[in-house]
């Protein structure tokens, strides 16, 4: 049986009399004040990395030094009226339960908590649902939310990937057939987190503060439910509780208040059904459907231009920042559309589909996504917004609608697939910020997705712009800057020196704020030639003036003049320091270089058999990606990826299978071009895509020398890692078909038993074991910063 959830609407305030004297006094024995460390880059828009699924501590982390705010159940909470309160402290019900919470010692586990507190919280709920009810507000739930014991059992359809959270107990709305008991026990099972509506955390006496692990659990909800941009959640101890709010500013703590006090647990039961103004819970333009009992959710979203039946989620964001979130609608197993939704900060001067209207008012620009429409969304007739208690942040729900779609690189059926959308990205990019002077600063993984059309240049022609079809569509432009002229250092600097991007694949001068200062800083790469057949294509699509126009002169490294290799390293490093950061095209060329690479590296290869040497390597190289993370503090030189780097040839083909061998030493051409930092240059480049050039010749170059072993893939399936990895949150954002876009059980477990088989026999070969060093290649001499670069340069040359 189907069934559909209509959200409930906010009650309207109650009345002055209900009011009157109903302000919850929240003293309790310790007060701290706010604050959560969340941005330490206030002034910066860098993302931070989506929290590994397989690492879900790393949440708590975030939370762990979260003060409590001294005035929490005034700001974030609405008083239950004085009278209810009342006629609840009266009830037996209510008095043995919290007995029996506050009577628990510290030789009683955590278990003897639970139904205690089940009972308490569902007597409350059950009472205040039904005042609401004889007061006549409209547009409560059908029921009441009650609280079960749900601590045996994993909740169930997280969207995208299976999670085991076991929360000891969930507030969920009541149904008349109740929810399923776990083996006929008190407990329960099977309940989905698009049904969640609130979790307790419960510790015994002795245990360490729930607080941590109850807000991870409101994270996940959160990611899980679209429609659920505020959510409560509570911890319970002998002692005493807590009470975290959690929405796109971050969570925010209530104090430790004693049990006694019954009008603070009342407001938190009440708020979950009215909650105070600017703490919206519900966005009741979207909905959830279940196509049997408990299944997983489809969903439905009232938009600007129409509304969108089916939708499933696709691409899950950060809770306490943008909260990002895309879900794609598919009618005959095509995609229609992609509905994009994101909390952005209501200072931001540039807005998606502004930059989009702008970007394609003079013509459809191929390669950009089209965009249908947009709106800031809005629930019972006001914004959904929310403001951080010190007011230095207000975000706002946005959404937009996008006709366009496409597939993650890692579903690409070759090898030559995949370049030929890197390529026709870079060109899109050059074009976007070239003719219609917006630079896109977010180049990923996630933003250059396949589009597979025409080839233009490897055909040999070029049709008018009418009728050109990119083989990338290049989506998310929400860091995108809108250029005032073609040249980057010349508008708005302030736009300019904001550092924008993904972890993974950022630029290094925009990880790092500051121009990367090394010995290769004054490498000597010139602009690649083309030879032969890629010249006559290259020359027949482009025409001659402008391959002539990128090629260097004796003297000139892509157009500008190279610094004095007889700088010493300081005086690099006061060059550095006196320049001012500003993004600069190339470094979009750069994280296009980043997303090839860790593309390259996980896709598989037909017919291919792991070996664990080689898994080894890959996993040391994937690590680099992984866990490289946006320094606090602006430096010149820190970034792990740059070993990636700084290899041998031998050290970048290790990682690859040997039928990749080619693509990995195209990788060190193309890394040898964007490694050099060319804004310390004595003379810049005169031309802004130099960078995007020299790649694309490189890769054109490549793939007119394979274009008859294209070395095919199996679509959609990565090459495993020895370690636990981040989710695969893009699989197809938009777009894709439901084989190709759901990981299985099936696929799952079979990757399980070769990761398992892969580091048995690693123990077995002694490679790759956890603690055991692999013998370093051997190098000449005493290795500095950039000494192995230059040896595989020497190398090649000779």
């Amino acid at each position: 049986m189907s069934s559909t959830f209509v959200p409930p609407r906010t009650p309207s305030p109650a009345s002055q009399e209900e009011e009157a004297g109903a302000k919850v006094d929240g003293a309790s024995e310790i007060e701290l004040s706010h604050g959560t460390n969340l941005d330490p880059l206030i002034s910066s828009p860098l993302k931070r990395d989506l929290i590994p699924i397989a690492n879900l501590k790393e949440i708590e982390g975030l939370v762990k030094d979260l003060e409590a705010e001294a005035g929490f159940f005034t700001t974030h909470l609405n008083p239950c009226p004085e009278r209810l309160v009342n006629a609840l402290n009266k009830k037996t019900t209510i008095k043995e339960s919290l007995r029996t919470i506050m009577k628990a010692t510290a030789a009683d586990r955590e278990q003897k908590l639970y139904q205690p507190a089940c009972t308490l919280l569902t007597t409350i709920s059950k009472d205040i649902f039904a005042y609401l009810k004889r007061e006549g507000r409209v547009h409560l739930p059908e029921r009441e939310i009650v609280f079960l014991d749900h601590h045996r059992c994993h909740l169930t359809h997280f969207p995208m990937e299976r999670l085991e959270d076991k929360p000891d107990i969930v507030g969920v709305i009541n149904r008349t057939r109740g929810f399923p008991r776990n083996g006929g026990n008190k407990t329960y099972s099977n309940i989905p987190y698009h049904r969640v509506e609130t979790v307790v955390e419960a510790k015994s006496m002795d245990g360490g503060d729930g607080r941590a692990q109850a807000t991870r659990y409101a994270y996940k909800i959160q990611q899980a439910r679209p429609d659920r941009p505020g959510l409560y959640v509570l911890s319970i101890k002998p002692q005493h509780f807590q009470v975290v709010f959690s929405s796109p500013v971050g969570p925010v703590a209530s104090e430790h208040t004693l049990w006694t006090d019954l009008r603070s647990l009342c407001a938190y039961v009440y708020s979950l059904y009215d909650p105070p103004s600017g703490h919206t819970l519900y966005d009741r333009t979207i909905t959830w459907s279940e196509q049997t009992d408990l299944s997983a959710p489809k969903w439905t979203v009232q938009t600007a231009s129409g509304c969108y039946a089916d939708a499933r989620v696709t691409f899950l964001g950060d809770p306490w920042a943008r909260r990002t979130t895309v879900l794609r609608v598919v009618r005959d197993d095509q995609p229609i559309v992609v509905i994009k939704e994101a909390f952005v900060d209501c200072k931001r001067r540039f807005k998606e589909a502004e930059l989009l209207e702008h970007v394609h008012k003079d013509g459809y620009l191929h390669g950009v996504v089209l965009h249908i429409s947009s709106e800031i969304v809005q629930a019972d007739g006001g914004d959904i917004t929310f403001t951080r208690d010190d007011g230095t942040m207000t975000r706002v729900k946005y959404r937009i609608v996008f006709a366009d779609t496409g597939y993650d690189l890692t579903l690409a059926k070759s090898v030559n697939d995949l370049l030929k959308t890197v390529y026709d990205a870079l060109e899109v990019h050059r074009t976007l910020a070239s003719a219609r002077k917006v630079l896109h600063r977010d180049m990923s993984l996630f933003n250059i997705l396949m589009y597979p059309q025409w080839d233009d240049v490897l055909s040999g022609q070029l049709r008018p712009p009418e009728d050109r079809k990119a083989r990338c569509v290049v989506i998310d432009l929400d860091n995108s800057a809108q250029l005032t002229t073609g040249q980057a250092n010349a508008i708005d600097q302030k736009e300019l020196q904001s550092r924008t991007g993904t972890p993974a694949y950022i630029a290094r001068a925009v990880s790092n704020g500051t121009p990367c200062c090394n010995p290769v800083t004054i490498s000597n790469e010139k602009m690649p030639l083309l030879e032969g057949a890629a010249k006559a294509l290259y020359i027949q699509v482009y025409g001659e003036e402008r391959y002539n126009k990128y090629n260097d002169s004796a003297n000139t490294i892509h157009g500008g003049i190279p610094l004095s290799p007889t700088l010493s390293q300081r005086e690099l490093l006061q060059r550095a320091e006196d320049m001012i950061f500003y993004h600069r095209w190339e470094y979009d060329a750069e994280s296009a270089l980043w997303t090839m690479y860790s593309a390259l590296l996980r896709v598989t290869p037909v017919d291919f058999e792991e070996t664990a040497a080689v898994r080894a390597s890959l996993s040391d190289t994937w690590r680099s990606f992984r866990d490289h993370r946006i320094p606090a503090v602006r430096t010149t030189t820190s970034d792990p990826r740059n070993s990636l780097i700084e290899r041998t040839i031998r050290g970048f083909r290790a990682p690859f299978p040997p039928v990749m061998e080619p693509v990995a030493d195209l990788l060190l051409d193309l890394c040898m071009q964007a490694f050099p930092s060319y804004a310390m240059m004595e003379q810049l480049p005169p031309l802004d895509d130099h960078l995007h050039e020299a790649m694309q010749r490189l890769i054109l170059s490549y793939l007119v020398k394979h274009q008859d072993n294209p070395i095919p893939l199996v679509s959609g399936k990565r090459r495993a890692v020895n370690f636990p990895e981040p989710p695969k949150p893009v699989r197809g954002t938009h777009g894709g078909t439901t084989e190709e876009l759901q990981c299985t059980e099936e696929r799952e477990r079979k990757q399980q038993q070769e990761r398992l088989l892969a580091e048995t026999q690693a123990k077995q070969t002694g490679s790759g074991s956890r603690g055991q060093k692999r013998p370093r290649e051997p190098t000449a001499g005493v290795d500095g910063p950039g000494s192995k670069l230059r040896r595989s340069l020497r190398n090649r040359k000779k």
